[in-house]
Order: C-alpha cells, then sequence, then structure tokens
C-alpha cells in the first residue's frame, strides 16, 4: 500500500479511470459512441479527418489492430468513412459523416465541461504547470519506449486568452488522453 502512496503511475490509473466513466456518462445521450471510440472521434474533431488510419494510431499511441476496432465501430455506427486513400492505396483514410459533424459542438463542448471538472479550482498558472508536468512524464515514458518525443505533445493552443474564455485556459480535452487502450493493449469497448 506504501508503494501506491507515491506512484505516479498507480494515480495516472485511477484519474484515467474516473475520467472514463465521467465521460461514458455524458456522452453516452450524444449517439452512440463507446468509451473506445473517444478518443478516435475526440482527435478527428480536433485535429481534422482525412488522416491515415495508422497516423491516427500512432497519434493516440493505440495499436493497429485496436484502433482498426475502435474505427470499424465508429463506421458502424455511421460517425465515420474509411476509404482507401488515392496517394497511397495500402492506406485507409477516416473522415467524418455528416452524422457525426451534428455531433461535433456537443461532444466537444462535453469534453471541455469534464476538463473544466477536473481542473476546478486551479489557477491558470496551476493548469499550465499540471499539463507541463505531465507533458514531461510522457516524453518520459515515450523515451524508455524508444519513440520520438514529437508525438508526446498533445497540439495544445493552451496559453491563456483572456477574449476567448474568463478565467480558464483552453486545454485539450480530457478524453483524448485519458481515454487510452486498457493495460492488455486492447481496445476499451
Amino acid at each position: 500500500m506504501e508503494q501506491r502512496l507515491t506512484s505516479f503511475a498507480y494515480r495516472v490509473g485511477q484519474l484515467r479511470r474516473l475520467v472514463l466513466l465521467l465521460a461514458l456518462e455524458r456522452i453516452a445521450p450524444l449517439g452512440p459512441v463507446g468509451k473506445g471510440q473517444i478518443p478516435f472521434l475526440a482527435e478527428l474533431f480536433q485535429a481534422g479527418d482525412g488522416v491515415s488510419q495508422e497516423d491516427l494510431a500512432e497519434k493516440l499511441h493505440f495499436d493497429k489492430g485496436s484502433a482498426a476496432r475502435s474505427l470499424a465501430k465508429l463506421e458502424a455506427a455511421g460517425l465515420v468513412a474509411r476509404t482507401v486513400n488515392p496517394r497511397n492505396r495500402r492506406q485507409l483514410a477516416i473522415t467524418l459523416t455528416p452524422q457525426a459533424e451534428s455531433l461535433r459542438a456537443p461532444f466537444l463542448a462535453t469534453l471541455r465541461e469534464l476538463t473544466e471538472a477536473m481542473v476546478r479550482g486551479f489557477s491558470d498558472d496551476e493548469r499550465e504547470q499540471a499539463l507541463g508536468f505531465l507533458d514531461r512524464m510522457i516524453t518520459n515514458v515515450l523515451s524508455e519506449l524508444g519513440r520520438p518525443e514529437k508525438s508526446a505533445r498533445p497540439d495544445r493552443t493552451d496559453r491563456p486568452d483572456k477574449a476567448d474564455r474568463p478565467g480558464s485556459m483552453k486545454t485539450t480535452p480530457v478524453a483524448a488522453v485519458a481515454c487510452q487502450p486498457d493495460d492488455a493493449g486492447r481496445e476499451a469497448q
């Protein structure tokens, strides 16, 4: 028990599971999106579609099989289309459907609400510091895995923009980082 009290991995794991529970509770009413699909849909909404299935899996740190299963479920739900990339016929390009586009605003608003719930009571400086610590931990783990640092930090435009939001920072939606594959490397459903 003593080790758990000082274990970053244990606390990050607990936070991930709790955020996932909250995300499922709040996203379920929006449509047919399971917990394994949340990070894929969040990334497509944030970064844009047309990306290859392989690039999406790499960016989210999923194995190719888990990514394929999650994207197949999104495709079956009518939220994405997977088509052969005309520039590289070995790749599948992922695009959002009109049905997914209708979920964009409420989905992203829900993720922003989750982020705000997580950091309620944090100052802007504390938020930035927490993000910095998490980014450094991600960089350290990626280094241990022998992966390049470029994919360690999410694309954030989270510098304070006072005109856009009173008293809070723009951050990458929490579900994009919290909803990763389970410990066995299989997609969480």
